[in-house]
This record gives C-alpha cells, sequence and structure tokens, in this order.
C-alpha cells in the first residue's frame, strides 16, 4: 500500500495560497475551544457532532485531486440551518465550518493498489488536493474515497473530539472508456439562479444575517438531456463559482434533481469566478487526450470570454468541439468569433447541437 504524507511544505499540492501569519492565532483559539468542549465531553455535558463532507472529484493520467469539507453539526444540521456555536445563530447564511481538522483519505486506484494520504483543513475548514498519483494502465471508471478523522490539531498536539458523519464521495477516472467530456457551468446554466442579480451587496447582506435557505430550481430538460449524455459515454464535470462553503446545498441540488454524477469543482472565495473557471478548465484540458469536448455555459457571467480564451491557449481549442451558450432574456447577446461558438435558447437547440454524441455515426 503506497502512502503519502503532507510533510514537505515545499511539494506544492494545492493551488491554493500559502497560509497566513494570523494561521498562528486561529490555532491559539482552537486550541482553547477543543479543549473547553473536550473537558465537556468529558463531563457528558456535550457531545460534539461533525461532518465530513467529499466532494466527487478527478483523477487523471498525471494527477489525483481530492476535496473534503468537515462542518460543525450533522448533515442534517448543516442542511436544516441548526447551527451549534452562536456566531451561526446569528449570521445564518455562514456555514459553520471546523477548523483544522485531519483526514485521512484513502483511495482504490486498482482491484490490489490503494494509495493515502493526510491533510487539514487549517483555517480554511476544507481541504483541497492535486497529488500526484498517476492512474494505473487499466483503472476503473470511478471509485469511492475513504475518509477519517484523525484528530484536531492544536497547540498541544491532536485531539480526538467528537462523533464524525462521514458522507463519502466519488472520484472519477478520466480513462480510455471516456470518450467526450462535458464541462459545464451551474448557476443559470443547469439550475435556475439568476446570479446577476442576487450577488449584489445588499443581497449578500441581507442573506449573511436572513440566511438563503438555499433552495434551488433545475433548468428544464437539463437533468434528463445530462443522463443521456451520460449513458452515451460522457463524462460530466461540472465547474462553478459557487464557494465552497455551500457545497452540502448543491450536491443536495445535484442528487435529489437526478443530475448524473461527476466531478465537482467549487471556488475558494479568494479568488475571483474568472480565475476560477480559467485554472481548472486549464487542468482539466491539459490531462485530455483522446477524448473530445464541449464547453455549456451561459451568458449571465463570463463563460463565453473565459471558454474562449482557454481555447486560445495551444492545444486546447483542438480539443474543444463546442462552446454552447445559454442565452439569458435580458443580457446582452454577444457576437461569436469561431464557428463552434453558439448561442442557445430552448433545449432543443442545445441536444440539436450535441448531436455528435446524442446520435454518434
Amino acid at each position: 500500500m503506497g502512502e503519502e504524507r503532507l510533510f514537505r511544505t515545499s511539494l506544492r499540492l494545492t493551488d491554493l495560497p500559502p497560509r497566513k501569519w494570523w494561521s498562528f492565532f486561529g490555532r491559539f483559539f482552537k486550541t482553547f475551544e477543543v479543549l473547553l468542549f473536550k473537558l465537556l465531553q468529558v463531563l457528558d455535558l456535550y457531545r460534539p457532532q461533525k461532518s465530513i463532507l467529499g466532494i466527487p472529484t478527478l483523477a487523471t493520467r498525471n494527477f489525483t485531486i481530492l476535496h473534503a469539507l468537515v462542518y460543525n453539526g450533522t448533515q442534517e444540521e448543516v442542511l436544516g440551518f441548526r447551527p451549534r456555536r452562536l456566531l451561526h445563530r446569528i449570521l445564518k447564511g455562514l456555514p459553520d465550518l471546523e477548523l483544522f481538522e485531519r483526514i485521512r483519505f484513502q483511495l482504490a486506484v486498482s482491484e490490489n493498489t490503494f494509495r493515502a494520504v493526510e491533510a487539514s483543513t487549517e483555517t480554511r475548514g476544507f481541504i483541497n488536493l492535486q497529488l500526484p498519483w498517476q492512474l494505473p494502465w487499466k483503472s476503473p471508471k470511478v471509485a469511492w474515497l475513504r475518509m477519517a478523522p484523525v484528530g484536531v490539531e492544536t497547540l498541544v498536539g491532536r485531539v480526538d473530539l467528537g462523533d464524525y458523519e462521514v458522507i463519502s464521495s466519488p472520484v472519477f477516472f478520466l480513462n480510455d472508456d471516456v470518450k467526450w467530456v462535458v464541462i459545464s457551468d451551474i448557476d443559470d446554466t443547469i439550475k435556475e439562479s439568476n446570479i446577476a442579480a442576487t450577488t449584489g451587496f445588499k443581497q449578500i447582506v441581507r442573506g449573511l444575517f436572513r440566511g438563503h435557505y438555499y433552495t434551488y430550481e433545475a433548468v428544464e430538460g437539463m437533468a434528463e438531456l445530462y443522463q443521456e449524455l451520460a449513458a452515451k459515454g460522457s463524462m460530466i464535470i461540472y465547474v462553478t463559482s459557487t464557494p465552497y462553503q455551500l457545497a452540502p446545498f448543491l450536491l443536495k441540488f445535484l442528487r435529489e434533481r437526478k443530475f448524473p454524477e461527476g466531478p465537482v469543482f467549487l471556488r475558494w472565495l479568494g479568488y475571483g469566478r474568472f480565475g476560477h473557471k480559467w485554472r481548472m478548465l486549464h487542468r482539466i484540458l491539459s490531462n485530455v487526450e483522446r477524448q473530445r469536448c464541449v464547453l455549456i455555459g451561459d451568458s449571465g457571467e463570463q463563460d463565453l470570454q473565459i471558454y474562449r480564451r482557454v481555447c486560445d491557449t495551444a492545444p486546447f481549442g483542438s480539443r474543444v468541439d463546442k462552446i454552447l451558450i445559454r442565452h439569458i432574456p435580458g443580457t446582452p447577446l454577444q457576437k461569436t468569433l469561431h464557428e463552434r461558438e453558439v448561442f442557445y435558447g430552448e433545449i432543443s437547440e442545445l441536444k440539436k447541437h450535441l448531436s455528435p454524441i446524442l446520435e454518434p455515426g
């Protein structure tokens, strides 16, 4: 069994910025909190409950990506906005992430090959790893990631604290069985978000104190279409500007609206939407080998500009067959610059442009 540990800080395993100087102070206050709750637990006055949530990710010939978050409370409490800490009862729109939680991951990349690694949520509450784990010559289409808590990192060492509800996640393998890669935005592409009108300063402040109560509606017919694409051998990859903190609500939406499972790449709040999507597209397309790609987005944000820019990077443009942009009423209808760029308004138009996948040959 191969094993790697994240002790060498010089090895770049994540694209997130390095820890800031205030990380020590965060660990100091976390140490005080952990010791207090450990005492309450020993006295049987309080039992901490946490949730480890895995996010579906991707493995390629060159690397494997792992994502996970740790929340304070059960999944039911998180989704039901029933926080345990006072701060999050006031700021109802702020998900209650756990800091400095150390998690052990284990992934079976073949029948007899397991790989393991440990990492910490540090001050962000989530783990984002890109590991140099290459796929074996023959690999499964998907494998489930095992996760287990190792303890809370404090100034006095690791402390085991509370019960954990572990929600595992699949890792999808970009192997030769995948014929098409469909990279899709989420907001206003497959779910009705009206993102341009709901992310203003007033809306954000109002949601912070009142809670968004994240209930989403799917764009009619998109789940069925994506299921059909997946049945034809396509891998659906979701790249969204939604921040990691809202992952439980987004994954719940994809599951309940019956969208096919696939890697989901969310945004860290420290990065802009344009830069996040461009980086993820660059990372995915640089590892596409024999597959053909389709990029699907909408006119509500900057999807066309992002897709166009990444296709201008050689040799990515030759790997992308179509850029399909849903035109949202009230947004400008931009001018296309390449024959692969197409705007659509109805799902019937989208299906016509996806006919090479839906009706091969």
